[in-house]
């Protein structure tokens, strides 16, 4: 044994470490257990010790036990007693540690040049081989002024796209964009240390990449025309409901400032208008080096001086921004004023409590400088007190506006106005001293004479809304994050967050009353330069009432009676351990989430810490923190919510004497906006009858980011939408519907609440074991739980003594390609598991049971349609397991950072817990495993909760386009068979709590279990719990095969084993009707005009021979890598045999085929036809169940949704015309891999890759799959596709169509005789719907065939033939009347006297399938061209010598 100790900011920390005798798990306590019964903490209950003591705490970190301890109870007085109140400075000990500075990130590296510009460094080794580097300028929506409303978002887009350097990043493997938001504007590069394509390094390129968009832009007429279309189509795509509730509470939250009307979208009709010269100066005036801060951060290949250089030399040649850029008379001028003027005026320059003042001489300098937009006026000292502008700046004001002075903490900061330039007395430019630069009202301290006695209430109502949802905000001032007491506070806040958040958990388990969410959120902003406390209240509109009632209850529960003792022990507990989690985590965390933490640091003014640093910190100040001081900051935080309409009641208490130590900073808050968000129309029961939409972030999602293609773009529809949308606001009811109105004096009233009666919180008792230790030692004893070999059945093994077994099969090596440890116990459960360090110290745990919604009968019942589903929900709603509530299980959860999840698929119920494996969590999550599986508690009150939710998403199922035409297709092509579709209303009312219970009863039986385990953990501790809870040992073993064996091995059920076919369910048969029967068309009834469109049939299975639906045999065999791609004909013939014999042959198939088509889908009928912004294809494929199928999903207007269902069927059915090339087989090869190779990475890919390799009904996955399956990717070849694409069957006869619109009328059909004389006039000499290669890939293949492509037979097409097609189309199904009016339209079935004209129809073409033929025909010569271009350019390189 070694011991080492290490000074820490709490004192001394002790770690010590034995070899073979290291601390192990002991099935009586824990190490977690051990030291709250022998070290007293200050967060633990009972009584403090008096006098100096030592409050000391254990933590185990894999093989050490790190112990920390401090000095306490040392006063400042001479005598050394401690008075122990909050409001006396505390101890001499206590207090110095407060008073210490955090400790900044050691390998943070912050810099300027000499130009101004900032830079930021900061290595991180995730992802390897890869860095970010991040460009912020320090302007943003907030810096426009009136008339600028948008153009921050239009200089983005146009620098952005604009420049050739950043075009040279395409192909390299980087990943470059954009985006605009209140604050700044950011341009984002993420890419490889080398550059794919020349092998180069990328750094240099990406910051000259960088350089360029910033400071070297090109604003060409063309380009600014482009980006301003593509700037009006993102703002009519944003122009959603949600967008709106937004803007609504932002708007509301910053009524006083710009944040709460200059949204980073901008105005239409100002973008519209403006002309070049306006962008350009808005450019001209923010984007200079000193308003830009650079961030590099990645796994660097450089020292940190290398990198400097390099940014040195990329943005060092740039000038620092000055008044001269704006004109040399100009500035002259202005700087000559600026002089004579600076003494005499600095006072007029800034104006407090918000006035303006325009100071001396302005008038007359705005005639004088008419050449800038606007005035410059003088202001002394612009905010030197913030250390961001240098003494004795002068403030240049682009509008002739003001600045202002406010105080925060005492600190004098001025904060400057739109528009406004902070500028030297030598004309150099500054970067704000404030960001972003608002003056904020806040809702703490003396109430102001002009501030009302109740806080403001808005309401917004809107027909698309679905619940009742109510915001309260306060806004605070940031407290900068630098000092230990500022740590302590935040870490008090965070124990508030986690305390008022279980409670409101235990009420919604209770459904007392029943609400939708009630959620509490305490953080700072940097974007909106304040912290924001938020209470958001969701509810049905119906019982909205109750639900503010509840939130304020459990507001003023907390404020008034703050945190129990064992709240706050419990809390203390979890986010230590959260904290030493993610102190171990730091060097997996990825680069973009630390340098946005880093971005996010540096713009609220906190002192960025490593994660090392900060849980030292943690530590040390987690000792120092009292009941009494945390339940006065809930006292002071909450106030804002628990007693709206009493603010000056609470200031008036808070001042009596005596009360100092009841409150902490900033004292009493109150609200500074309340905004409701309601549905406009409802029931007479109270029930919604909204036409769809849902319910906004708050305050999310406002930045405006990303790029749009604006060739691509159709403004006018895009405007007609978002018109469809502002028309809703005049809707009339829907019949039988009531306008819901509500008062703000309503809500304030609801608010209020003064007749509350409010009791102190139970406690609720923590359990230190889930699992009693004697009763596990018992049942391990009783039913001795061993492993077994993992083949054979299970009754022989049993029968076999163990002794006979060999320990090589019971207990079988690691596979040493993947890494994989496969057991089996004598219950049956089956084990995979596999150590990573993608989340070092946790890791993820799937309990996997074979059954799922496919093994329901068909017939509704007590035990019938929607059994499993409903029974999944029941338990993990209930939350009891064995003699423990769900409180108390939820709070050993929280306690020991354990996160479980269970639900249900179409062949699995699945259980997920993620775990830390660190202090006994590992131990922790088997207990609860165990507890699920063994003693389940079937909650009635759970049962009916679960069951009126899934009867509310059944009934909700009409009111959704996407959601009904998918149900109305699947029961096309499955017919009745309800078990891959929402279950009824109906069907749901017949289950009973005793029906569900059995269903899922027998699917848990342990020889239907497979459990699976990723992460960081000892592979001996695992196994050892899962003999352990699972199933008892009688041989000692080592730690993590010993916990499989105690908490896995141990579970027992009375139930026989289920049998493989009632897992299975019935049997899956595709209906086979008449054609006509196959296209469905529908229409919903809504106020809003949208289309949606599936194709779906059958498709292949993904394990086993192509073409076969029976089941598997089990591999006796075993399987072999597929061979290298081979030249000689009868090795390739050979490879080629040994690959399709491949277990993963048709899975691989399956998935390159999928992203081909996929490919096409999005070019076609996307980019070229613009029909859609959204088209996929997906093929639903299963691991048990011997079947699958395909779909397609394609949106679009309802004038064009059936040109955008045809030309998706076209992209389907052209794959056999136009073959596959080989640069569409290697991106898409390229896309599996990297995207396989990147979710490595990920715990949960790892779970999926483990599930099923033991499961009899999977008997093709093997653990040889997970080693091949990279190489199974790079060996395919396009034969393997198309022997993939034969497997489906694309025509009329075998896919299902649905067409669903909605609007407030059903659209006109499609007219098949305009359609028809289109199409001969397009190509009047083509009969018949089969086009052959034949006849167009020749001359398609031409270079000179740049002017048209050629249709079937060779005809000519036009350039622009999609486009005629698709207006004229669209104007015939315009000019079609008479359409039914039923809400929802059925096809129906032949009418008499139909025949007749159906005859007159035999021999003549569909002019459907001769627009599908002539899709194909287009898409292949555009493909044969690129084919075509391509040889060429490879023939010219082999003519020079060069390599192919």
């Amino acid at each position: 044994m070694w011991f080492d100790v290490v000074n820490s900011a709490a004192g001394a920390r002790l770690t010590f470490t034995s070899g073979a005798a290291r601390p192990r798990v002991s099935s009586s306590s824990s190490s977690r257990s051990y030291a709250q019964q022998h070290a007293w903490s200050p967060y633990r209950q009972g009584p403090k010790p008096a006098g100096p003591h030592i409050a000391a705490s254990v933590h185990v970190r894999g093989r050490r036990v790190i112990i920390c301890a401090s000095l306490a109870g040392v006063a400042d007085s001479p005598t050394g007693t401690d008075s122990g109140s909050s409001s006396s400075s505390g101890s001499g000990s206590s207090s110095e540690l407060l008073s210490q500075r955090v400790k900044g990130n050691q390998q943070l590296v912050t810099g300027q040049l000499s130009n101004g510009l900032r830079y930021v460094l900061l290595p991180n080794r995730t992802p390897p081989q890869r860095f970010e580097a991040h460009l912020e300028v320090h302007a943003g929506s907030v810096d426009e002024r009136e008339h600028e409303q948008g153009v921050a978002h239009l200089v983005e887009h146009v620098t952005f796209l604009g420049s050739k350097r950043r075009e040279s990043l395409l192909g390299t493997g980087a990943r470059a964009n954009a985006y605009t938001d209140f604050h700044h504007t950011v341009f984002h590069v993420h890419a490889p240390l080398t550059n794919c394509i020349t092998g180069t390094p990328m750094l240099p390129q990406v910051l000259e990449a960088l350089a360029e968009i910033a400071f070297v832009p090109q604003f060409l007429p063309m380009r600014l025309e482009k980006e301003r279309k593509a700037v009006l189509a993102e703002a009519q795509m944003m122009n959603t409901i949600e967008y709106r509730i937004d803007c609504q509470l932002l708007t509301h939250l910053h009524a006083e400032n710009n944040l709460g009307c200059r949204f980073p979208i901008g105005k239409t009709e100002q973008v519209k208008a403006w002309e070049h010269a306006i962008v350009q100066h808005f450019w001209a005036k923010w984007y200079f080096p000193g308003n830009v801060t650079l961030y590099i951060v990645g796994d660097l290949d450089r020292p940190n001086e290398e990198v400097i250089g390099l940014i040195e030399a990329s943005f060092g040649r740039f000038p620092a921004g000055n008044l001269a850029d704006h004109g040399a008379d100009v500035a002259t001028a202005v700087l000559e004023r600026l002089t004579a003027n600076g003494s005499s005026s600095s006072s007029n320059g800034a104006a407090s409590n918000g006035s303006s003042s325009n100071g001396n001489g302005t008038a007359a300098l705005a005639a004088a400088v008419d050449s800038l937009p606007a005035q410059l006026v003088p202001a002394a000292a612009a905010a030197a007190a913030a250390g961001a502008a240098e003494p004795g700046a002068y403030v240049a004001s682009a509008d002739g506006s003001w600045a202002r002075n406010i105080i925060i903490n005492g600190d004098d900061a001025t904060v400057l106005g739109p528009g406004v330039m902070a500028v030297t007395p030598d004309g150099r430019k500054l970067r704000h001293p404030v960001r972003p630069p608002v003056v904020h009202r806040h809702g703490c301290g003396p109430l102001m004479p002009s501030e009302p006695p109740a806080p403001p209430v808005s309401i917004f109502r809107h027909p698309l809304l679905q619940h009742f949802m109510l915001t309260v905000f306060c806004k605070l001032p940031v407290v900068t994050l630098s000092s230990m007491g500022d740590l302590k506070y935040s870490f008090m806040v965070r124990l508030l967050l986690s305390a008022f958040q279980f409670r409101i958990n235990q009420r919604y388990v209770r459904a007392d009353p029943p609400f939708i969410g009630i959620e509490l959120d305490i953080s700072d902003s940097g974007r909106e330069g304040c912290s924001v406390s938020m209470l958001t209240i969701t509810a049905q509109p119906v019982h909205w009432q109750e639900t503010v009632q509840a939130a304020v209850e459990e507001m003023r529960r907390l404020q008034r009676f703050g945190l129990t003792p064992s709240e706050l022990e419990r809390y203390i507990l979890a986010i230590m351990r959260d904290s030493a989690q993610l102190s171990e985590q730091a060097n997996s965390i990825p680069s973009i989430n630390s340098l946005d933490f880093v971005m996010e640091s540096l713009a609220l003014g906190h002192t960025v810490m490593s994660h090392g640093e900060a849980h030292e910190a943690m530590m040390a100040v987690a000792a120092d923190i009292k009941l009494e001081e945390v339940n006065a900051v809930a006292a002071s935080l909450l106030t804002f919510a628990s007693d709206v309409g009493r603010e000056a009641d609470m200031l008036a208490e808070a001042a009596q004497p005596g009360q100092e130590g009841k409150w902490a900073r900033p004292g009493p808050t109150r609200a500074t906006s309340v905004v409701a968000c309601i549905p406009a129309y409802v029931s007479a029961a109270g029930d919604v009858v909204s036409v769809g939409g849902g319910m906004g972030h708050g305050r999310g999602g406002m930045g405006a980011s990303g790029h749009l293609d604006a060739d691509a773009i159709n403004l006018e529809e895009l405007e007609s939408q978002g018109r469809q949308l502002d028309a809703l606001q005049d809707m009339e009811a829907p019949e039988g519907a009531y306008r819901f109105d509500l008062s703000p004096e309503q809500i304030l009233s609801a608010l209020a609440s003064p007749d509350l009666v409010i009791e102190p919180a139970p406690d609720v008792e923590l359990p230190q074991h889930l699992v009693d230790p004697q009763e596990i030692e018992a049942t391990m004893q009783e039913l001795q739980p061993r492993f077994i070999p993992l083949q054979g059945e299970l009754e022989q093994l049993l029968a076999t003594p163990p002794e006979a077994l060999e320990p090589a099969l019971c207990c079988p090596p690691t596979d040493e390609d993947t890494g994989i440890t496969q057991r089996r116990l004598s219950n049956g459960i089956r084990i995979n598991y596999r150590h990573t360090d993608n989340e070092p110290k946790a890791g993820l745990l799937r309990i996997v049971a074979a059954g799922g919604r496919a093994s329901e009968p068909r017939e509704p019942g007590p035990g019938g349609v929607g059994a499993v589903a409903v029974g999944t929900r029941t338990l993990s709603e209930g939350g009891a397991v064995g003699g423990w509530s769900r409180e108390q299980v939820e709070a050993f959860c929280i306690a020991n950072l354990i996160q479980s999840v269970m639900d249900s698929n179409d062949e699995f119920l699945v259980l997920d817990v993620h775990f830390a494996a660190t202090n006994g969590g590992l131990a922790c999550a088997f207990e609860l495993l165990h507890q699920v599986l063994q003693c389940p508690r079937w909650e009635p009150a759970a049962f009916e909760r679960s069951k009126l939710a899934f009867i509310a998403t059944g009934q909700s199922v009409g009111k959704s386009l996407e959601r009904a035409s998918s149900s109305k297709i699947m029961e096309a092509m499955l017919g009745p068979d309800m078990r891959f579709r929402d279950p009824p209303p109906e069907m749901l009312e017949q289950l009973t709590l005793e029906g569900v219970r059995d269903v899922l009863a027998a699917q848990l039986h342990p020889s239907n279990l497979e459990l699976n385990v990723a992460g960081d953990f000892e592979p001996e501790e695992l196994e050892a719990l899962v003999l352990r809870y699972l199933g008892p040992a009688d041989f000692e073993p080592e730690e993590l095969e010993a916990l499989v064996l105690r908490y896995l091995g141990t579970i027992s059920s009375p139930l026989p084993p289920p049998s493989r076919a009632s897992l299975m369910g019935p049997p899956i048969s595709f209906q086979d009707p008449p054609l006509q029967q196959r296209a469905i068309t529908w229409h919903l009834k809504d106020s809003d005009e949208r289309a949606a469109a599936y194709i779906a049939g059958p498709a292949p299975c993904r394990w086993g021979p192509f073409g076969s639906r029976a089941p598997l045999a089990p591999l006796h065999k075993g399987i072999s890598p597929p061979p290298p791609p081979a030249t000689n004909p009868a090795a390739a013939a050979a490879a080629t045999a040994a690959r399709r014999a491949h277990p993963l042959y048709a899975t691989v198939s399956l998935q390159l085929l999928a992203e081909v088509i996929n490919s096409r889908l999005f070019t076609t009928v996307r980019d070229s036809l613009g029909l859609t912004y959204d088209v996929s294809f997906e093929v639903t494929t299963y691991d048990r169940l011997r079947t699958g199928w395909f779909s397609v999903l394609v949106t679009s207007y309802p004038d064009r949704i059936h040109e955008a269902l045809a030309a998706s069927l076209a992209v389907l059915r052209e794959l056999a015309l136009s073959p596959v090339t080989p640069r569409e087989l290697m991106r898409a090869k390229r896309t599996l891999m990297t995207r396989h190779e990147s979710e490595l990475k990920d715990n949960n890919y790892w779970l999926g890759l483990l599930t099923h390799l033991q499961s009899p009904d999977v008997p093709y996955k093997r653990v040889e799959c997970l080693r091949d399956l990279r190489c199974m990717y790079e060996s395919a070849t396009i034969d393997d596709l198309y022997d993939a694409y034969t497997r489906f069957d694309f025509s009329d006869e075998a896919v299902f169509t649905c067409v669903g619109t909605s609007g407030k009328a059903p659209p006109p059909p499609p007219d098949r005789a305009r359609l028809d004389a289109l199409v001969s006039q397009l190509d009047g000499s083509a009969r018949g719907s089969s086009v052959q290669s034949a006849g167009w890939g020749n001359g398609a293949s031409s270079s000179s065939s740049s002017s048209s492509s050629t249709g079937p037979n060779g005809a000519a097409l036009p350039v622009d033939w999609a486009a005629a097609f698709s207006k004229a189309f669209g104007a015939a199904m315009q000019q079609q009347g008479g359409a039914p009016q039923a809400q929802v339209q059925q096809q129906q079935p032949q009418q008499p006297g139909q025949q007749q004209q159906d005859e007159q129809q035999q021999g003549k073409p569909d002019p459907m399938a001769m627009f599908t033929a002539m899709l194909a025909a287009a898409q292949g010569a555009k493909l044969a061209q690129a084919l075509g271009k391509e040889k060429q350019q490879q023939e010219q390189q082999n003519g020079d010598g060069s390599s192919s």
